[in-house]
């Protein structure tokens, strides 16, 4: 059996692999909704406002984005995929879609409401655009506690790891 064949170099690989694809569905659904605002504003004829909002918004989700990923990361380094790696995932899911929620509130809806075009598009997809800003609220308090709650074991576990006087 060579180096490579060993069943903890393939564990290792599938986990890595496993991992990878993880982060890559973290990016893909925080820029979903951006993905669904580029596909209204090319059927109604809007470029000019996507290419206003492209960048930003890319930004944004991106944040989002890696925030849950590196809150998931350092969970998994410290205790692998068990409550902590739980709390930082929904913790940052959670706040990340109440941010994206108020952004959508008062950056995307507006823009919409403005374009004839692009409400008629929305109007004829059934979409909602639009929530009451108590859900956002809620999203990013669940969120910010759960990551709070994540921070605090963090720090107390990593704490436990070093011994004092090294």
């Amino acid at each position: 059996m060579t180096e490579n064949e060993k069943p903890f170099n393939r564990s290792a690989k599938t986990a890595n692999r496993a991992a990878l694809g993880g982060y890559v569905g973290i990016v893909v659904g925080s820029m979903g909704w951006l993905i669904g605002f580029a596909v209204v504003c090319l059927t109604s004829g809007n470029g000019a406002a996507l290419a206003r909002f492209a960048a930003p918004a890319t930004a944004v989700s991106l944040g989002v984005a890696f925030l849950v990923i590196i809150c998931c990361d350092y969970a998994v380094k410290l205790r692998g995929y068990g409550g902590m790696f739980q709390l930082a995932l929904y913790g940052g899911m959670a706040w990340g879609m109440g941010l994206l929620l108020l952004l959508i509130n008062y950056w995307i809806a507006p823009l919409i409401d403005s374009s004839p075009a692009m409400a008629k598009t929305m109007r004829d997809m059934n979409a909602v655009y639009r929530v009451d800003d108590l859900w956002a609220i809620l999203m990013l308090s669940a969120g910010a506690i759960m990551l709070g709650i994540f921070a605090f074991m963090a720090v107390r576990v990593s704490g436990a790891k070093v011994k004092p006087g090294e």
